[in-house]
């Protein structure tokens, strides 16, 4: 539509080349411009439309937001030493091992959250050796309970000669996807804690050296962007609270009237991915409108709590989540003044409780992150509406151009020839405004562009053909180079064969075509 109207402002544009003026006379000009056509795929995704009983519905099944694993847990970049001090002065011969200890639990910060195994999805782990001893070493790195194909990590350095204060160093970096993650420690009791374990031995072929007590030997360990698509253990009793925005762009541009939709059902269901129990509560879902009027949704699960259970399954490939489905009705909620509140902004604020009568699993909840828990919004809604005045109105940069002194538009007329299979009658104002957004000029069609509801069967669809003219005075085409802006109104009703103003379902097929064009009487200067 927008694509239209810009046209139409382009028809009051039309210049040649400056001549002197030794004679002027007047020419009449028909100038066809465009032709082209709207129908239902262009307002609404194919995906959404349906037919029933030959009329459109929209069949609704999407994902509002959803709650992955990566909202619950994360890893930090944490960063873990294991060092050895040498206990005596020695003189060390080559090959002499310095360290074989036991291993070592380290704890990892991830503040309330429990782990006792996880997967990694992506992110790695940097590993570095520190040598203070006066020839090179071979350290060998493990990480028990870190394993890929039940092999566990274990990584090989050859670290240079060092001193205390100027140790030799080498580094490696292991990707760590696919990997799993032991957390429960050495003895398999505990939680968030990983294990290492470093074996240190001079070079074999190297020099005999002195080590003294002072000598530390160390390496470090760096988790580094660790994401993960699997955590099993206990996630605590976390609260998340939000608001949420779901825009409709279309709806910026009703400005006034009223819409009246036929009975809506639908069915917001929280779908329990996580093998985690919870509960769920709606504080808040408005609709606002571009004149800043809310509307709240009512209904008896707005406000309250709603228990959400855990999934069930024992594998990614056997998860079955639990649904709790709360179903929204003419007589249970007032959706129906929700929706004809027709804002483009619909604000949405809720709570998300996870594990609300505390570690009932025994730190045996598990999330995986192909199962996440979505918020989803089911429906059918059939597209009967009554539109009453109601006003679409947008605007638009344009400039245009037309000298008296020269060859020049003197007056003229714009027109649509249309064919209308939508049952919606329309009135179209065009608005000339300045560089203040001050109105210039108006243009009006003479007549509107009828409902197909006042046509008749053509292809087995009802039609109807209007012809609109849009005069174009000699002030308008005097000021056009004012104008710097186009605002639009096009105003919006249904009707039934008798003329009454009422809810209409929309054909299957509908469309708009039109062609548009231009009569101008041009002033010529010679």
């Amino acid at each position: 539509m927008k694509k239209l109207l810009f046209l139409l402002c382009i028809g009051l544009a039309f210049a040649s080349c400056k001549k002197r003026d030794k004679a002027v006379w007047d020419t009449d000009w028909q100038v066809p411009l465009v032709h082209d056509s709207l129908t239902m795929s262009n307002l609404v995704a194919d995906s959404l439309l349906t037919v029933v009983g030959g009329n459109y519905v929209l069949d609704i099944n999407s994902s509002l937001f959803e709650f992955k694993l990566s909202d619950f847990v994360e890893l930090p970049d944490t960063s873990v030493e294991n060092t050895f001090q040498v206990a005596l002065n020695i003189t060390a011969a080559p090959g002499t091992s310095f360290v074989n200890n036991n291993v070592e639990d380290h704890v990892m910060n991830i503040g309330d959250v429990q782990l006792k195994k996880v997967r990694v999805k992506q992110g790695g782990v940097e590993l570095k050796v520190y040598n203070p001893i006066a020839t090179k070493t071979f350290f060998t790195i493990q990480l028990p309970g870190v394993s890929k194909n039940g092999v566990v990590l274990s990584q090989n350095f050859v670290a240079p000669a060092g001193t205390q204060s100027n140790p030799g160093v080498a580094t490696g970096f292991v990707d760590l996807s696919g990997y799993e993650l032991d957390l429960t420690g050495q003895f398999g009791t505990s939680y968030n804690r990983i294990q290492s374990k470093m074996n240190v031995q001079s070079d074999p072929n190297g020099p005999t050296v002195n080590v003294s007590t002072s000598d530390v030997i160390k390496f470090k360990f760096t988790m580094q962007d660790v994401q993960l698509d699997y955590a099993r253990g206990y996630f605590g009793n976390q609260l998340v609270t939000d608001t949420v925005y779901a825009q409709i762009d279309a709806m910026n541009n009703v400005t006034d009237g009223l819409l009246d939709v036929d009975a809506m059902t639908f069915d917001l269901t929280i779908e329990n991915g996580l093998k985690v129990n919870g509960k769920f509560k709606i504080n808040s879902l408005k609709n606002i409108n571009s004149s800043g009027n809310a509307v709240s949704l009512n209904h008896p699960n707005i406000g309250t709590w709603n228990t959400i259970n855990a999934s069930t399954g024992y594998s990614v490939n056997t998860i079955a989540p639990s649904n709790t489905t709360l179903s929204f009705t003419p007589g249970n909620s007032n959706f129906e003044q929700y929706v004809e509140n027709h804002g483009s902004k619909n604000e949405l604020s809720f709570q998300l409780q996870l594990n609300p009568w505390g570690n009932v699993s025994g730190g045996w909840d598990e999330i995986y992150d192909e199962h996440p828990l979505r918020v989803k919004l089911n429906g059918m809604f059939p597209l009967n509406v009554g539109l009453t005045d109601l006003i679409f109105q947008d605007t638009f940069a344009l400039s245009l151009i037309n000298d008296a002194s020269k060859t020049n538009v003197k007056s003229g007329q714009i027109w649509i020839n249309a064919m209308n299979a939508f049952p919606f009658e329309g009135n179209l104002q065009l608005y000339l405004l300045d560089a203040n957004h001050q109105t210039v000029g108006v243009i009006s069609g003479t007549s509107a562009i009828e409902s197909s509801v006042f046509g008749s069967v053509i292809n087995g669809i009802m039609q109807k053909k209007s012809v609109v003219y849009f005069p174009v005075s000699e002030t308008v085409c005097d000021d056009i180079g004012q104008v710097k802006y186009c605002m639009i109104k096009l105003k919006l009703n249904t009707y039934d064969g008798s003329g009454a103003n009422v809810q209409v379902p929309i054909p299957a097929n509908a469309f708009f075509k039109f062609k548009l064009g231009a009569n101008l009487t041009i002033e010529n200067h010679l």
